[in-house]
This record gives C-alpha cells, structure tokens and sequence, in this order.
C-alpha cells in the first residue's frame, strides 16, 4: 500500500479504535442500577442474563459497529483539520507523529461532543459522572451550569482557532500559503485541496442529521375537521399557567378552558384507554400498565377506529411513555411511538451505559439506528418529538382529515428536560441527588428534604416548560400550512402528579388522597365555532377523562358507540351549560411495599413488582402481570368519587374497609377526614360510589367490601389472608 493510501485511511482507523475502545470500556456493566432496584434488581437481572444473553451479544455488536462508523467519521473531521493546518503551516510530520496528532484530534473532537451533549443532556450523564463524585461531577457542573451548550461550542471553536494558529512563527508565512491555495484552485479546479473539507463537512452533517427543521407540506385548506390532541405525561392542572406554560395558556385564552376535569385512573396505560373509548377501566378491561395478552386482544370499539372507517387519517406519535400505544390496537394508521417488552429493556439498560456513544446516537440518525433510544426517559426531548409530530401531521394532511395525537413524555419522572429548561428553575447552588432529574426506584430510596423537593418542583416545571416550547412548534405547523383554522385542538393529560403536597408523596397512581394526581388540564380550541362563545370560556363544573371521547365523536360528526360512560361537553363550547357529574376514580398497581404518602394501614400489602409480573415468552416477551395475582391487586385498589366540593375515599385494609371523606373547598389538600361530620354527605356518595363500582362484571359486593365473582387459586407466595377478606368484617366509616 502507498503512503498516500495510508495516510488516508490512518485517519478514519484510529478514529474507529478509539471511540470503539470507549464504548467497549462504557459497556462493561458493573455500573450500581441507576433506579436502585434493590431486591428487585438482582431478580431482573437473572432473567436478563438467562435468557437474553443472546440479545446482549446482539447489542454489543450493534455497539461496535456504530462506535466503528462514528469513529470514523471523526477520524476523518480531524483529517481535515490536519491537513489545513499543514497547508497553513507547511510542515509535513512523519507517519507515527502524525497518527498520534490524528488520535488527539479525535479525542478532542469526542471529548467537545461528550461535553456539549453533557450540558444539554446532562440527565444523560448524570450517572456516569455527576453520580461519581470527584472530578467527575465538577466536569458535569461546569459543562451544564457555567459553559451551557452555547458556551462549549464556543471552547470548541476557540481550541481548533489555537490549533489552527500554531506558532506564531509560521504565521507571515500565511498570506503567501493562501494565495498558492487560490492558484491550485483555479489550475485544478477544487480537486486537489478540497477533499479534506468536503469529508469534513460530510462527517459534520451525519452527525448533525435530524436536527433541521422540517419544510412545509404545501397543503390545502379542506372542508373537513383536524384534530390535534397535544398531551403530556403528568401534567397537573395547575401547570397550565403563563408562568410554566405560557404558549399552552396563550391558547387557552382562545377557547374553552375546562377548570376541573379529572382521569379515571392515573396511569398512563389505562387512561388513555379510557380517553380514547369514553369507558371506565372496569368497562374496557385495562386496570394495570402490565396487562395480559387476552385482555389487550378484544375490540376496543375505540375513537380512532370509528374515525378511521369515516375517512380520517389517524395517527399518534409519542416517546418512551408512549410505548402504550405499540401494545395496543386502538384504530390508529399511523403509529410513531416506541416499542415495549422486556427485549427492549435489556437493549435500553446497554445502551443507557454508552456515554461515549449518546452525543451521536441522541439524534433523528440515531434513532432511526437504534430505535430503542426513544424507549430512555432520560432522552425525551420534546422538541425532537415535536419535529417528528409535524413530519406526521403533514403525511396525515395529504391524505385528508386528520386525528393526531402527540403525546411528550418529559413531564413524567424522571423530569429530564433539555437545555436550558432543565435549570430554568432550579437552584443553580443544588448538588444533591436530584441535580438533573428525579428516578423513582423501587429500592430503598432515603426520603427527600426539602432542598431535595424543592428541586425536583423545579425540574418538573422545567419539565412542563419544555413541553410547552415544542407544543408551540406544532402550533405553527398549523399556521404554517393554513389549517389552523380547521383543526380542532385539544390539550390535556393522562393524569397529573403529586410533588409532595401535603405529605402525599411523590408520583401518581398509588393513591387518590389530594387532586394532584386526577386533575389534569383539559381545553378544546374549535376554530369553526364562534369566537365570542368560547374566547377566555371558563367551565368551572366537574368533567372526567371519559367525556372526551364523545365530545370529538359529536364535533366529527361521527356516530358514537351507544355504551359510553361519558357525555359530549360540547354545550360548553358554545357558552352553554352542562349537566352536572360525578368524578370517580381507581388507584393503579403498586410497585413497591413501601409506598411514600400511603400509610400502610390504608392498604393491603402484596409483592412489589418483580414478584407480580412474568416475561409472556409467546407473545414477543411482553412483561405481564402474573394472572394468579390479578384478583388481589384488584381487591386492593382504592376507588373514589367526588363531587364539586367533596371527595370520599373507599379503602380496603387488613382489617376491613376504610372510609375517608374530604371537604376539598374548607381543606383543599385532602388532610382533614370530616366522615364523623357528614353522615349524610357520606351516605349520598356512598350509595353513589357502591353503584359505580357494581358495574364492574369482574368483582361483586360481600361483606361490605369488594372482591372477585371468581377469587381463582392464590399464587404460591401470596398471603392467604388477602383471599379471605370476603369474610372479614369491615369497620365502620370514621
């Protein structure tokens, strides 16, 4: 091989072993779990390692040939930057001297882009170095809270002008150096000096792929309605302020805000069922994130589907909370959402650990090479999705109407915003644990102080901020292809969360004490209809999840199926009253024994979440819930109902039920239990609540507690007592 042909492949090569020696040493995996897991870590683990060691050996692969591709490219970005600075210098180092420049370009290009991912990313990171201690974590502050992204570009930029420089010596020589440059372009064209910036600015723009922004579809005004339905994981009612989100408040402003509108069961599996059909979980079937395959294979008789078959195009486009919707057929065409089952989680768990990697992958290129990169809670990054959302809304758009979900996933824990969102309200000072985002481990978590809450209060509405700054970008789309005037907009949540209010813990789902979790934002931007009707609208009167749905069947104009347990709101709309109702709602599965703001005497106790479910190896590994536990995790649900001042509680314990009523008007954060001075008020939504929860086909009334019509065999390690509650006594309302 000649010299020139060694030259030219030295460059990519050495990039290649460096970044794939990096990654190599990234992956080996003796890393402590992030989540601290504790028990169950270990037990996950063993199924990892037994039956996933194949896939594992896949991922390693897969690791090694990006880690080559990305290398070499980087090789050949510093290539470039040698070669200029001999042209500039005109000195011409041998071939060892020469690939060691070459390997510390390359680190230094590797180390710029690990940096600047580190201070727009940092939650990405924050494991692999903040977590660390040491000169580690001082490396993450200083990217994140004092050089930002702006700023280590402009480190970057500074330190190839110093390279480029050299010594100031040779710096006279320049002017003439540039003028022999100007004649060999002109006697050979850009041939000869042009192939090193030509492979520099090929490597610069695979690396920076999936960062443009998108060009307008061009498309027409139909006669037809769009639908646009902007959603957020966890977003709390109260969050939808100018403070947090002023574009999501700006459009509220232009429609009908719904002040008091609350979800059936705070998780996001179950609740966007009961969005997305207008029925309870009781009624369509989906009562845990973990459901079976028999239960996800009937027909949903879904708002989609009924769209779908009047000519809408429907499609959802999602992050990694939005893996739901790859689980299950609700009638959307098109689904842009990423995939869940517990091969995803192993490949997820691998790639967690390729910091050296994320700078690159963390784009549209590399999603598009590892799709699995959308499943990291760590990487939502709204305005990502946003992009993709718009790419979808415009393929929809030229097909005809449309009914788009774009659901962002950042608000839920971990809270991991971007740049500059994440530290927009935070305390700069912070150094604890939750410096860059919130995980919520199943372990033995030591409990938050108040510096601790406070942060994560402020990584959530960073959060929350995010969300609203990529929202916009969809709202323009709109404006930009002149369809904002037929598209119905709709903006809501699939629960909201509770930040440690009142002593009611940090999360959603395993509790209904306070109205954090079941009170989400709903409002309705319908252009068609009068502005004076619904500009600044107001509706102060309780509405739930289940009114959705058949308040956009009536908007569509579309036949809705005749067994919803909601009503169309759309009286509302038009500056109309609307009937009152009764809000009622479930608590979800409980991952942990030990739950923070639900004393253990308001619960039943069973396993936590590793002893629940079990990999379905014949329906694509899917984590399900073991079908033995299944009565017992329904038996100790919670179930509520509320009116528009009172909310009662119904909670089953060891000792029989318990009764909990709450003046939410005198008492809004739910700490005061008034049952001993409202009898009367507990009877009515008593009654109320017992009516609802007998329609319920699965479960029937004994005793004065609900259990299953068919109780089934106990699993080997459950607790008999749990199956005999039937023949408890329940205590008295307190």
């Amino acid at each position: 091989m000649n010299p020139r042909a060694v030259r030219t492949l030295s460059a990519p090569l050495l990039g290649s072993a460096y970044v794939t020696a990096l990654a190599l040493w990234a992956i080996r995996g003796t890393d402590a779990d992030p989540q601290d897991l504790g028990d169950s870590a270990r037990q996950i683990e063993a199924v990892v390692h037994g039956r996933f060691g194949a896939e594992i050996g896949r991922i390693l692969v897969a690791v090694v040939g990006a880690s080559v591709a990305l290398g070499a490219l980087l090789g050949l970005v510093a290539a470039g930057l040698e070669r200029l600075r001999t042209f500039l210098h005109g000195t011409h180092p041998g071939l060892l001297a020469r690939a060691l420049h070459l390997l510390g370009l390359v680190a230094a290009l590797q180390a710029i882009g690990e940096l600047w991912a580190m201070a727009h990313d940092p939650q990405l990171y924050a494991t692999a170095w903040y977590g660390r201690g040491g000169w580690r974590r001082t490396v993450e502050v200083l990217a994140s809270d004092v050089l930002h992204p702006g700023g280590v570009l402009l480190l970057g930029t500074l330190a190839a002008s110093v390279y480029l420089a050299g010594p100031r010596s040779s710096w006279p020589a320049w002017p003439g150096r540039v003028a022999s440059l100007v004649r060999v372009v002109r006697a050979r064209g850009l041939r000869a000096v042009a192939l090193s910036a030509v492979a520099s600015a090929i490597g610069c723009l695979a690396l920076a792929l999936g960062r443009l922004p998108e060009a307008s579809a061009g498309v027409r005004q139909r006669a037809h309605p769009n639908f646009l339905v902007l959603a957020a994981d966890s977003l709390r009612a109260d969050r939808l302020d100018p403070r947090t989100a002023p574009n999501l408040s700006r459009l509220a402003d232009r429609g009908t805000r719904f002040e008091r509108s609350y979800v059936s069961l705070p998780r996001t599996f179950p609740s966007w069922v009961t969005i997305l059909t207008g029925r309870h979980p009781h009624h369509h079937g989906i009562r845990s994130m973990f459901p079976r395959w028999e239960e996800l294979a009937r027909d949903f008789d879904a708002l989609p589907q009924h769209l779908a078959r009047a000519g809408f195009g429907t499609g959802v486009v999602s992050d990694y909370a939005g893996d739901v919707f790859s689980r299950i057929d609700l009638g959307f065409r098109t689904s842009n959402v990423p995939e869940f089952d517990f091969r995803q989680l192993v490949r997820q768990r691998a790639l967690e650990r390729e910091t050296p990697l994320l700078p690159w992958l963390h784009s549209r290129l590399g999603r598009a090479a590892f799709p699995v990169l959308r499943e990291m809670n760590d990487a939502a990054d709204p305005r990502m999705l946003a992009r993709e959302a718009v790419r979808t809304m415009r393929s929809l758009e030229r097909q005809g109407p449309f009914f788009l979900v774009v659901f962002f996933s950042t608000a839920h824990f971990p809270y991991a915003a971007p740049s500059p969102f994440y530290r927009r309200f935070t305390d700069p000072d912070y150094r604890g644990r939750y410096k860059y985002d919130k995980p919520v481990g199943l372990g033995h978590d030591a409990p938050a102080d108040r510096d601790d809450e406070r942060q994560v209060r402020a990584l959530y509405d960073g959060a929350v901020s995010a969300i609203d700054d990529a929202a916009q970008t969809v709202l323009d789309a709109l404006d930009d292809d002149g369809i904002a005037k037929n598209t119905v907009v709709v903006v809501t949540a699939d629960h909201g969360e509770t930040l440690y209010d009142h002593s009611h813990g940090q999360g959603h789902g395993d509790h209904l004490f306070g109205d954090e979790g079941t009170h989400v934002p709903l409002v309705i931007v319908d252009p068609r209809r009068p502005a004076a009707a619904q500009r600044g609208c107001r509706v102060a009167g309780l509405v739930r999840d289940v009114d959705i749905a058949p308040t956009l069947y009536e908007l569509a104009g579309v036949r809705a199926p005749p067994d919803l347990d909601g009503r169309s709101l759309r009286p509302a709309l038009d500056g109309e009253p609307i009937a009152p109702a009764l809000a009622y709602a479930e608590t979800g599965l409980w991952f942990a024994e030990d739950i923070p703001g639900l004393p253990a005497d308001w619960r039943l106790p069973y396993p936590g979440i590793a002893r629940l479910t079990e990999v379905d190896t014949q329906h694509g590994d899917e984590l399900v819930l073991q079908r033995a536990v299944r009565p017992i995790t329904l038996v100790a649900k919670h179930r509520m109902v509320r009116d528009d001042r009172y909310k009662l509680v119904y909670a089953p314990t060891r000792k029989g039920v318990r009764w909990a009523l709450f003046d939410t008007l005198d008492d809004p954060g739910e700490e005061r239990d008034v049952a001993g001075s409202h009898p009367d008020v507990v009877a009515r939504l008593q009654g109320a609540l017992w009516e609802w929860m007998r329609l319920d086909e699965a479960m029937t009334e004994r005793g004065g507690i609900l259990v299953p019509r068919d109780e089934g065999s106990p699993a080997p390690d459950a607790d008999d007592t749990l199956l005999r509650l039937g023949s408890q006594e329940p205590q008295s309302a307190p």
